[in-house]
């Protein structure tokens, strides 16, 4: 079959990148157990995309936390429950931290992170039914991450 021309647009799972050295996180099996990344796409995959990735998170403990961090662009983020009798039931609760906000989600949500705002940890726990994840970023490649701890200290 003859080369499609836009066959490249279409992305079927989450490509294998070489492990940051810094500016994002590393999540590792035994850390985050429970959540399974599915797909992905940016701008190293195909060439103009913004950043979308997409994940389950599985019945049982806490998949792990997200550390507060910033990034130099704006995200958007999702955790939509898989209840068919209740869609708002997000099967698992929430902790999120947005600046030095705390909020405690139990209802499918989206939350928009505009750039250079401080934004988790979040801890998603007592999960009971699988929850769907996305985060989207407008990065131009893979997103930029800086970690809080690592921000210099205001005086």
């Amino acid at each position: 079959m003859p080369s499609r021309k836009y066959s490249n647009y279409i992305i079927k799972g989450v490509p294998r990148f070489p492990p940051r050295t810094k500016g994002g996180p590393q999540l590792k099996k035994k850390v985050a157990p429970h959540l399974k990344q599915m797909l992905m796409i940016n701008g190293d995959i195909v060439k103009g995309a913004f950043h979308v990735n997409c994940a389950w998170i599985s019945p049982g403990p806490n998949p792990g936390v997200f550390e507060a961090h910033v990034h130099p662009h704006d995200e958007i983020i999702g955790f939509i429950g898989t209840n068919p009798q209740d869609p708002n039931d997000l099967g698992g609760k929430a902790e999120l931290w947005i600046d030095d906000e705390k909020y405690i989600i139990s209802k499918s949500f989206l939350a928009y992170f505009p750039k250079g705002l401080k934004h988790c940890p979040l801890t998603v726990t007592n999960v009971q039914r699988p929850i769907f994840h996305f985060d989207i970023q407008m990065a131009k490649g893979r997103p930029e991450f800086q970690w809080v701890k690592d921000l210099p200290r205001k005086n």
